[in-house]
């Protein structure tokens, strides 16, 4: 039996232009169903409807825009688009629980673990209540759901507040409380997009086992192909708001018919696929060709860039060398003395002029500590660093900082964070020019179009503000920034992160185009395996501080000489070998 059916569902919002009411339709007829026990996976990339209908089963969408919704959305066999505004707050949570994707985000910052979690205890379905054998029941029931999902130390998590976890402790929290009511129906938003793969395999595992034991029918929405073929039973596939294909997993991820599936799938960065040429990416053209039928249903709609098989450094790019690194951060304050925290220990690493060197590692393995040390954002506790004419110790950074700016820039992991949102394109790209450059009036404006050029965004861009581009257009200008003053290394923290496959390749394309055009170093950190050992000359491992190992991708897929490397490589969600072992044996 189903519990959840959406049967011809459009959603959209009104907006006012010149003086008229506008519809503009997000979510395209779109009909499916989910039934007890079952997962069902919404992939597709960002803009392709899955969050907003998410949000519509739970109606929060009401609550941020003028919002519609047309056809029925019914959890079990009831309409929650006819239910009034208290009548859908007893539903929010007794019946259907939601996960969303940024953990700290979603819990209250000002509030503790235990207090959120006995907020969202709905007994029977109705409003929490109060006195003293309720909230006994709550903590009962709070302790019981936090023991479940690993979480052992109870009482010393309920005491914590949100900031004081890690991130998989959150999205623990976040999974226990959306359980407090025993929902039929659990929602998970991307809820591993930005764990690194040890922690995302806990938390696929712990989905599943809590779904299973509580039977739960679960959607569950990514853009990962490889989560998807990990945890689902059932896959849907969306593209510009509609729904496109529909099927088991099995026949999905080995027998797609679906051009835009088939796109995904050749998208998904996998383990043993070189892509140092250049990254599949879906062409939007060819798609729409094909599905409007002016193309073959065979034709690839994927394109992808080639590039020259060997870089070409300039002559006077240095090596970087990373000589016995250790950073120590001491955790004093008024009120506590606590331990030192050691994050990074005895690190020596050299990075060849050209090379691109990818750093992988979980969460506090200390790779982005190593890399802001790199970028001269913080100082070694002892150890040294040396790129050309500049050290960077203890004492700071040697020689002239405006000179280093030029060699060495960082590009961030999140630019809706790291960009100025009161400044428009064009401005935040011409700063680093204004202040490591001697370009000024109108030879630094054709800089800054040529750089808007070369990065692949369209020219008309350049007076927007970031909040106005998508994910990967702002990353773009962040790499823009980077490279504006011809840097001979680059930084780059995890910068593709949260992105869809298809622009993940082409952020990625982009990199290795400069690289190639540039000479320019790569120190790339990133905790995405399958990607680092598609693209990068090596790849080193760090765990606890430590840099663990290093080697070509090859021996290190193959032959790797560290217990936590292959822990890491098991942890991965492996696209290619799911289709290997499945591929003949699909219906």
């Amino acid at each position: 039996m189903s519990l959840l059916n959406l049967t011809d569902v459009t959603i959209g919002v009104t907006q006012d232009t010149a003086g008229h009411e506008e519809r503009l339709d997000l979510v395209h007829g779109l009909t499916l169903d989910v039934a007890a026990g079952q997962t069902l996976c919404v992939v597709g990339e960002s803009g392709s409807g899955k969050t907003v209908t998410a949000l519509s089963v739970v109606r929060l969408l009401e609550f941020v825009a003028p919002v519609y919704t047309e056809g029925e959305i019914a959890v079990g066999g009831v309409d929650v688009t006819r239910l009034g505004a208290e009548q859908m707050r007893a539903y929010r949570g007794a019946r259907i629980g939601m996960i969303f994707q940024e953990a700290l985000d979603s819990l209250n910052p000002a509030q503790r673990v235990g207090a959120q979690l006995l907020e969202a205890y709905r007994p029977g379905g109705g409003p929490a209540r109060g006195g003293s054998k309720a909230r006994k029941a709550a903590e009962a029931k709070a302790r019981t759901l936090l023991t479940e999902v690993g979480l052992t130390d109870t009482a010393r998590i309920m005491a914590l507040y949100p900031h004081q976890m890690s991130g998989g402790m959150q999205q623990r929290v976040m999974i226990a409380m959306a359980l407090m009511s025993d929902p039929d129906i659990l929602i998970a938003d991307e809820p591993t997009t930005a764990l690194d793969v040890t922690t995302q395999a806990e938390i696929l595992s712990l989905f599943q086992r809590v779904q299973r034991e509580h039977q739960t029918a679960c959607v569950f929405i990514t853009h990962d192909m490889g989560v998807a073929a990990e945890i689902a039973d059932r896959i849907a596939v969306m593209y510009r708001g509609r729904l496109v294909e529909i099927g088991d997993k099995l026949d999905i991820l080995t027998a797609p018919r679906h051009p835009y599936t088939r796109a995904l799938l050749e998208c998904v960065p996998r383990l043993g696929v070189s892509r140092r040429e250049g990254f599949p990416t879906i062409s939007e053209a060819r798609l729409r060709a094909v599905t409007e039928g002016r193309a073959g249903r065979d034709e690839p709609v994927t394109e992808t860039l080639r590039l020259p098989d060997a870089p070409t450094p300039a002559g006077d790019t240095p090596p970087l060398v990373i000589d016995r690194v250790t950073k120590v951060y001491g955790r004093r304050s008024r009120f506590a003395r606590r331990p030192p925290v050691r994050a990074v220990s005895e690190v020596s690493l050299e990075i060849a002029p050209g090379e691109f060197f990818g750093l992988v590692g979980e969460s506090g393995s200390g790779k982005t500590t190593l890399g802001r040390m790199v970028a001269a954002l913080e100082t070694p506790t002892s150890g040294g660093i040396a790129f050309g004419e500049h050290t960077i110790t203890s004492a700071g950074l040697s020689g002239d900082e405006r000179a280093f700016r030029r060699q060495a820039q960082l590009v961030f992991q999140d630019p809706q964070s790291s960009l100025d949102p009161r400044h428009t394109v064009a401005r935040i790209i011409a700063e680093p020019l204004r202040e490591l450059t001697p370009l000024r009036g109108g030879e630094l404006d054709r800089r800054v179009a040529e750089l808007i050029d070369e990065v692949g965004l369209p020219a008309g861009c350049a007076g927007r503000l970031p909040a106005q581009l998508s994910g990967g257009q702002r990353q773009r200008v962040s790499i823009a920034r980077a490279v504006a003053a011809r840097p001979r290394l680059i930084v780059a923290d995890e910068p593709t992160s949260a992105l869809d496959v298809s622009v993940q390749g082409q952020v990625m394309n982009l990199l290795l185009q400069l690289r190639r055009s540039y000479g320019i170093s790569f120190l790339f950190i990133t905790h995405n395996l399958s990607l680092v050992l598609s693209v990068a000359d090596r790849v080193g491992v760090m765990y606890g501080g430590e840099l663990i190992e290093t080697g070509t991708p090859h021996e290190i897929a193959t032959s790797s000489t560290h217990d936590y490397t292959r822990r890491l490589l098991a942890a991965n969600p492996d696209l290619s070998a799911y289709v290997g072992r499945h591929s003949g044996s699909s219906r």
